[in-house]
């Protein structure tokens, strides 16, 4: 596998000449792929433990390794003497070529159209205007917000891919097929990181537009695993919203190519440009066209019911999209351009978009009692609650997007992993069937407390992100009571999943031990840590990761002080003051003391009272009512039926596109 990398790195250089950084990201790009070849080709399951365990652990290093070295950027040369945009060129008409097929297989007019008019952009682009061999310097920019997003990538999709090697095994367990899948599963679910790690490393939207569409793919690929119906049902939907997106990323670049400039390729070019020479209408339109590739991409309204509908998918896929890939690749785009629209109506109305986003799905997620998708109306409503602090569009709230991208990550993955174990152990993933779950799965319930307190409970992070995009908010009085009313209802949903596993019903006799599989223990139990760990150094973590990357991007549009700090840094010196280990400590003793407490004995324990005359048996959880009718004890949650889900998702969805076409007019007036 190495032996084939160093081949690949050093075509064009020595090894001796190749600095250790470009290293790096050649690792971190190309080992995924090497590797996800090694998995499809590789029929046995210890082979792919190993190749993923070697991979994960490798790609962690690497995104650690990278963050020590710092910012820097990198220009490949080629592969074997040609140049690397006419391989892109290729492979871009190669990518095209099969989701064009994939369209034909199975009779989905939209992907064959929104493919079709990609490739001639492509054309337009490539061979008329030449803008595919133009020679954009560097092609990798390896800065601070790129550095946070590999260590997203690398370290939490390394964990959900150990997970989902073992999963997919007990998955066929569950739902046999007549040839094992695997191999082509673990395929799509490393390349994904190859994918990603391109993506977030690229200068040249030329190169960010072909990993983009890879993404599109291996998401068509992942939510059609099982190739039931309703499967390639959802595949085909998320494949051509996230084209529709697609269109307007090449429209971008070929607008941007003809308007702008030759060099508007290079995002540090865009940014420099809008920094020394304002932003021309050419310039905020070919931005707003990638803002809304964004919003496709992660799943705003009204494209949220792609996202919606990948929960179809094995579990691995729906914890990769949501917390350190697909979804991620968007915002990171609208991050990544909020210098360019600062100060403009784009930017406000990016804003009150990503906030009706928040409180809109914030409050869809309280209507349902199927985990997956809780957790995945809670993504939709965080990313959208990530895109209005872009909007927002000041140094504290592109440093509170920031954070929340990555205390997200870490929770989000961590709990969709909980929800695939508890689903494979009790065969439901309904919130009402793991009622009083700390009884028979008590591990994994304690696992998944720590995931649902991270996400909106003090001190964890999540909560500390909120806390200043709020702040942040304050001169957009819109923006922050969506902000507030958001988070009270998030608040709503998770207490009451959590209720629901940690209640206890009458007679419960103690249960076996639980068994979690090795692959589990790791990646639960390295995300539960991870959740725990940057609670406790969530203000480390602004302060010191966060805020350089801040500083970094707005300093190119001359928002920094002679004295190199933050405009508004009082906000950071705000969060400073806040510690949040000795918290932690409490908590810590709370549950030391707790278990050192005696436990009384069966004798004093005395039965529940149900609200009646309870029945005779002590263990029953039966009550006589009127009449003396004996009734079986039933608790359960309250889900706001009055909400019906379709239409009020219709309404949002219209609203959602008004303000779309508003936000895309503007840049037009």
């Amino acid at each position: 596998m190495f032996c084939l990398y160093f081949c690949l790195a050093n075509s064009d250089k020595g090894v001796n000449s190749l600095d250790i950084s470009e290293h790096l990201v050649a690792i971190a790009i190309w080992l995924p792929v090497i590797a996800a070849l090694l998995c499809y080709w590789g029929r046995s399951y210890k082979a792919r433990n190993v190749i993923v365990f070697l991979t994960g652990i490798v790609l962690a290093v690497v995104s650690v390794e990278l963050f020590i070295v710092g910012p820097f950027d990198y220009q490949p040369t080629g592969i074997f003497g040609i140049p690397w945009n006419e391989i892109i060129t290729a492979a871009d008409f190669g990518l095209m070529a099969l989701i064009l097929y994939i369209g034909f297989k199975y009779r989905n007019s939209l992907i064959m159209v929104l493919t079709l008019i990609q490739v001639v952009l492509l054309v337009y682009f490539d061979f008329v205007m030449g803008g595919g061999h133009a020679e954009i310097s560097p092609n990798f920019v390896i800065d601070n917000l790129a550095i946070i997003m590999s260590l997203i990538i690398n370290i939490v999709g390394s964990l959900i891919c150990i997970y989902g090697v073992r999963y997919i095994a007990e998955h066929e367990e569950h739902h046999p097929v007549p040839k094992s899948r695997q191999p082509r599963f673990m395929f799509w679910l490393v390349i994904f990181l190859a994918a990603m790690n391109g993506l977030v490393f690229s200068n040249n939207l030329y190169w960010l537009y072909f990993f983009w569409e890879v993404t599109t793919l291996c998401s068509f690929q992942l939510i059609s695993h099982d190739l039931t119906e309703i499967a390639i049902k959802n595949a085909c939907r998320a494949l051509w919203m996230n084209m529709v997106g697609g269109v307007a990323f090449a429209a971008a670049i070929v607008y941007l190519c003809t308007a702008v400039s030759g060099d508007a390729l290079s995002i540090r070019y865009l940014l420099q440009t809008a920094s020394n020479s304002g932003v021309t209408s050419a310039l905020l339109f070919s931005v707003a066209l990638l803002v809304f590739a964004g919003f496709t991409k992660s799943a705003q309204l009204p494209f949220q019911s792609w996202l919606l509908g990948a929960m179809v998918a094995p579990t691995p896929v729906s914890a990769l999209l949501h917390s350190s890939t697909m979804v991620k690749a968007g915002v990171y785009l609208v991050v990544r351009m909020a210098p360019i629209y600062q100060g403009t109506y784009l930017s406000d109305l990016i804003a009150v978009a990503g906030a009706f986003t928040f409180l809109a799905t914030s409050v869809l997620a309280c209507t349902q009692s199927n985990a997956k998708r809780v957790l995945a109306y809670s993504t939709i409503a965080n990313l959208g609650l990530i895109i209005a602090c872009a909007g927002i569009n000041t140094p504290m709230a592109i440093s509170a997007a920031m954070a929340l991208m990555i205390f997200h990550a870490v929770s989000k993955g961590l709990l969709f992993l909980c929800t695939g174990t508890i689903e494979l152990n009790i065969g439901s993933r309904d919130i009402e069937d793991m009622e009083g779950l700390i009884d028979r799965m008590p591990v994994t319930t304690k696992i998944v407390a720590i995931g649902v307190v991270s996400m909106f409970l003090p001190p964890f992070g999540m909560l500390i992100g909120k806390w200043a995009s709020l702040e942040a908010a304050v001169n957009l009085p819109l923006v922050a009571l969506m902000f507030v009313m958001a988070s009270a209802v998030t608040a709503l949903f998770w207490i009451k999943w959590l209720g629901r596993l940690l209640e206890g019903r009458p007679g419960v006799t103690k249960p076996p031990a639980e068994y979690l599989a090795p692959h589990y223990i790791i990646s639960l139990g390295g995300l539960a840590l991870g959740a725990v760990v940057l609670g406790i150094f969530a203000v480390p973590i602004m302060n010191h990761v966060v805020a350089p990357a801040v500083q970094a991007s707005y300093q190119i549009t001359g928002l920094i002080t002679s004295g190199g700090s933050i405009i508004g840094q009082s906000a950071f010196k705000t969060i400073g003051s806040f510690t949040a280990w000795p918290i932690f400590a409490v908590l810590l003793a709370i549950l030391v003391i707790y278990r050192l407490i005696p436990k009384p004995d069966q004798s004093s324990v005395r039965r529940v009272y149900m609200c009646g005359v309870n029945t005779g048996e002590f263990e029953s959880s039966e009550y006589f009512t009127t009449g003396d009718t004996a009734t079986e004890l039933c608790l359960s949650n309250y889900y706001f039926t009055a909400i019906n889900e379709d239409k009020f998702s219709t309404v949002i969805n219209i609203a959602a596109i008004v303000v779309i076409l508003i936000l895309l007019g503007v840049t037009v007036l």
